[in-house]
C-alpha cells in the first residue's frame, strides 16, 4: 500500500479508535461521556481478550476432541486388518506395518489427550480412564491376534464398546468446550447491550450540542458489535458460511471480526474432519459386512442378520432361508482360472440380489455358497416358487468372454416357523434340506421337513437321543489295530456305545438309525470327536503313546457346511494332536453328488494333518478310478472278504488286488474282523502290514485301553 494511501485510511472516521471517536464530540459532552467511553474501552478490551482467550482455548480443545475418535478409528480398521491377516497367514512387513500403524494411532491420541488434560477441562479424567482401558484391551486384542486369529476376533469384537465409550467422552468435551464459549458469547453480548444501555442515558444527559456527535460515535461502536454478536451467533447454531464483516478496519471492531473469522475457519475445518470421519467410519462398517468380491453380505453380516431376523418378521410373517451351494464350479476354476470363477460369483450374486425386496439378503458364506433370506408376511411368497427362481438364475449361462459358463446348484430351502429354535436350528435344517437336494443327479432344490429322514421315530424316542447327548451317556470303546508282523500295538479304531441307564450297553447298529432320523449326526459325531480328541491327552498324560485314533465319519457330515466348521474348529484348537487322528470314510462318498464338496473337505482335512482312511474298502459302489481324486492315507479290508481267506479263492484275489492297489497310492493296509491265526498268516504272507479284529481284542472302554498299552507284552484282550 502506498503512504499517501495508508494516511487518507488512518484519517478515515471508521478508522479511528474508539477513544478518539467519542473525543471528537464537543468539549462540552466530554465529561458526560467520560464514563460511557472508559466503560465502552473496558468492555471492549476485556470481549476482545475473552475472545480471544476462549478462540485458542477452542481451537485446541476442538481439534484434539475431534482427533481423537478419528485415530481409534484407525486403530479399529488396522485392528480388524490385522485379525483378516493373522486368519489368512499374512506375515512380514504388512503385519509389522500394521502393527505400527495401531502404536502410532494410540500414541496419537494418547498425545490429544494430554494436551486436553492441560487445557483444564472437565471429563478428561475420565476420558483417559476409558482410553486406559481400550488401549489395554487393544493391546491384548493385537496379543491374541497374534496368538490365535479366531480368539483375537472375540477379543476385538469386545473392544468396540470400550472404543464407543472413548469417542463419547471425547464428543461429550467437545461439546462442552463449545458450550462454554457459547456461554462467553452470551456473557460478552449482555456485556454490549449494558454498554449500549449505559451509553444512551449518558448520550440523553449530554448537552443538545453534542447530540450529533454522541449519534456518529455510538453508531460507530454499537452497530459493528451486534453484527458480530448476530455473526458470532449464526456461526455457534451451524451457519458457517455466514459472512464475518468489519475483517478490513484497523481499530478494536477489526481485531474482534479477525478473531471471529478464525473462529468461523476452525469451525468449518473440524465440521470437514468430522464429515471425513464418518464417510471413512461408513466405508469400514461397509466393507467390515460385505464379501469383497460379489459385494453382497459376508458370513459375519448375515449371522447378526439372522440373530434379529425373527424380530424383523414379526409375529404374523415368516423367514424363508435358502442355502445355495454351487456344483461344478471347482472346474470352471480349473479350466479357465479363478478370475472366470470370480465372473460367475459376481453375476450370480447380482442375479440373487434382483430377486430380492428390501429388507431381504443375500450373503456369500464362503467359496461357492451363498445363503438367502427373505421375509414374508402371511404367506405373501412362496418358498417352492421362489427356490425354482433362484434355480432358474443360477443353471442360466454366464458369458466370460467367447464361454457361456453354466453352473448347477443344490439348494436346501427351509421356513422359520416349521423349524423349533433359534438360528442355529435354522441353519442346521437348511443343511439338511441341501444335503437332500444334492442327492438327485441334477440341479435342484428340497423344502425341509421332518419327513427327509428315512425312518419315523416317536417324541419320545426323540428325547431319549437328545437326553443321551445332553447327559453324555455315549461313549467310545477302543479296539486295537496291530502290526501283523510282530502283534505290536499300532492305534485303536474309536467305537460308539451307549450307556444306557436301563438297557445297559447298545452297539451302533441299536442307535444310529435314530440318529440319523433326527437329523443329530453332526452333534453326534462332534460329541464322539471331542471325547477322542480328551481321551488322547489323557493318554498322553498317562505316558501312553496311543499311536492314533480312528473315528468314522459320516457322508452327510462331509457334505454339510456347518458340521465341517465345527470339525476344523476342533481340530485347530489341537493342532497338535492332528497326527494322532484319523477319520474313516467309506467308498460311498465316490458317487455321492456332493462328491466336489466332500472331496474339498477331505482335502481340507487333510491339510489340517488329519489322516484319511478308506473304510470297509470293496463293499461300496465306488469305482477305483476315484481314489486319486482324493488324499488316502490308508485303506481298510472289509471283514467279508476277511472271513473268506482260505474258503473263498475269490475274496483271497480281490485281496491280493486290494494290496496291490494300495502299494500303488503309498497307503497302508488294514484288515477289519480278524478272527484266526489262519488268517492272520495269510495277510502277512501277502504284505498286509496291520490288522484288527477279535483275534487280538475286542473294543474296550478307556480304562481298559489303559491297561493293554501299560502291559509290556500285550496279549490279546478278546476274552
Amino acid at each position: 500500500m502506498r503512504r499517501p494511501d495508508r494516511l487518507i485510511g488512518r484519517l478515515r472516521f471508521s478508522n479511528w479508535p474508539v477513544t478518539a471517536k467519542v473525543m471528537a464530540a464537543s468539549l462540552v459532552s466530554l465529561i458526560a461521556l467520560a464514563v460511557m467511553t472508559a466503560l465502552a474501552w473496558h468492555t471492549l478490551t476485556t470481549q476482545r481478550a475473552a475472545f480471544v482467550s476462549d478462540l485458542s482455548r477452542l481451537e485446541a480443545v476442538l481439534d484434539r476432541a475431534y482427533e481423537v475418535p478419528h485415530h481409534l478409528a484407525s486403530v479399529e480398521a488396522n485392528l480388524y486388518k490385522l485379525s483378516m491377516w493373522s486368519e489368512i497367514g499374512v506375515r512380514g512387513a504388512e503385519l509389522e506395518g500394521t502393527l505400527r500403524s495401531i502404536n502410532y494411532g494410540l500414541e496419537r491420541a494418547a498425545a490429544d489427550i494430554a494436551i486436553l488434560e492441560k487445557a483444564g477441562l472437565d471429563g478428561v479424567e475420565v476420558l483417559r480412564e476409558a482410553f486406559g482401558i481400550y488401549r489395554q484391551n487393544t493391546s491384548q486384542a493385537v496379543l491374541l491376534i497374534l496368538r490365535n486369529a479366531t480368539l483375537g476376533a472375540v477379543a476385538t469384537r469386545g473392544g468396540h464398546k470400550t472404543y464407543a465409550e472413548v469417542e463419547t467422552h471425547a464428543q461429550s468435551i467437545g461439546r462442552r468446550a463449545s458450550n462454554q464459549f457459547r456461554q462467553a458469547t452470551e456473557e460478552a453480548a449482555a456485556t454490549s447491550d449494558r454498554l449500549i444501555r449505559n451509553f444512551i442515558i449518558l448520550s440523553l444527559l449530554g448537552a443538545l450540542v453534542a447530540v450529533a456527535a454522541s449519534i456518529a460515535a455510538s453508531r460507530a461502536i454499537i452497530r459493528p458489535m451486534t453484527r458480530l454478536v448476530r455473526t458470532i451467533r449464526l456461526l455457534l447454531q451451524g451457519d458457517l458460511a455466514t459472512h464475518v464483516p468489519y475483517t478490513a478496519r484497523r481499530d478494536e471492531i477489526g481485531s474482534i471480526a479477525v478473531s471471529v473469522q478464525e473462529l468461523q475457519r476452525a469451525l468449518v475445518s473440524n465440521r470437514a474432519l468430522a464429515q471425513e470421519r464418518e464417510q471413512k467410519q461408513a466405508e469400514l462398517e461397509f466393507i467390515a459386512a460385505h464379501d469383497g468380491l460379489t459385494g453382497v453380505a459376508n458370513r459375519k453380516a448375515f449371522d447378526g442378520y439372522l440373530d434379529k431376523a425373527a424380530d424383523v418378521a414379526g409375529a404374523d410373517g415368516e423367514l424363508i432361508f435358502l442355502l445355495v451351494d454351487l456344483d461344478s464350479f471347482k472346474p470352471i476354476n480349473d479350466a479357465y482360472g479363478h478370475e472366470a470363477g470370480d465372473v460367475v460369483l459376481k453375476v450370480l450374486a447380482q442375479r440373487y440380489r434382483n430377486l430380492v425386496r428390501p429388507g431381504d439378503m443375500v450373503a456369500r458364506l464362503g467359496g461357492d455358497e451363498f445363503a438367502i433370506v427373505i421375509v414374508t408376511k402371511e404367506g405373501s411368497r412362496d418358498p417352492e416358487q421362489f427356490a425354482k427362481r433362484v434355480l432358474e438364475a443360477t443353471v442360466n449361462p454366464v458369458r466370460h468372454g467367447p464361454r457361456e459358463l453354466r453352473v448347477g446348484a443344490s439348494i436346501g430351502v427351509v421356513g422359520s416357523q416349521s423349524v423349533p429354535g433359534g438360528p442355529q436350528a435354522l441353519m442346521a435344517a437348511a443343511d439338511r434340506a441341501m444335503y437332500v437336494a444334492k442327492q438327485e443327479k441334477r440341479p435342484s432344490y428340497a423344502i425341509y421337513s421332518p419327513q427327509m429322514a428315512p425312518q419315523r421315530y416317536s417324541l419320545e424316542e426323540k428325547e431319549e437321543i437328545e437326553r443321551a447327548l445332553r447327559e453324555g451317556e455315549f461313549v467310545l470303546h477302543y479296539q486295537p489295530k496291530v502290526s501283523l508282523a510282530d502283534n505290536g500295538h499300532a492305534g485303536f479304531e474309536a467305537l460308539a456305545r451307549w450307556r444306557h441307564p436301563q438297557r445297559g450297553l447298545l452297539s451302533p447298529d441299536q442307535f444310529l438309525s435314530r440318529i440319523d432320523s433326527f437329523g443329530l449326526q453332526a452333534d453326534f459325531t462332534m460329541q464322539m470327536a471331542r471325547q477322542a480328541v480328551a481321551d488322547l491327552k489323557r493318554f498322553a498324560e498317562l505316558g501312553l503313546d496311543s499311536r492314533g485314533v480312528s473315528l468314522n465319519l459320516e457322508e452327510s457330515m462331509l457334505a454339510t457346511r456347518s458340521g465341517m466348521d465345527e470339525l476344523r474348529r476342533l481340530v485347530m484348537e489341537n493342532q497338535s494332536l492332528a497326527r494322532l487322528i484319523t477319520l474313516e470314510i467309506t467308498e460311498d462318498v465316490f458317487i455321492a453328488r456332493s462328491a466336489e464338496t466332500i472331496r474339498d473337505n477331505v482335502d481340507m482335512l487333510a491339510a489340517l494333518g488329519i489322516r484319511i482312511s478308506m473304510d470297509d474298502f470293496g463293499t461300496g459302489y465306488g469305482s477305483f478310478k476315484h481314489l486319486r481324486e482324493f488324499t488316502i492315507h490308508e485303506l481298510k479290508i472289509d471283514r467279508e472278504f476277511v472271513h473268506g481267506i482260505g474258503r473263498d479263492r475269490s475274496a483271497e484275489v480281490i485281496i491280493d488286488g486290494f494290496l496291490a492297489i494300495a502299494s500303488g497310492l503309498g497307503a497302508v493296509v488294514v484288515a477289519e474282523g480278524i478272527e484266526t491265526r489262519a488268517q492272520a498268516r495269510y495277510l502277512v504272507q501277502r504284505g498286509c502290514q496291520f490288522g484288527q479284529g477279535f483275534l487280538f481284542c475286542r473294543p474296550v472302554p478307556f480304562e481298559a485301553a489303559v491297561e493293554y498299552l501299560n502291559e509290556q507284552q500285550p496279549r490279546s484282550c478278546a476274552g
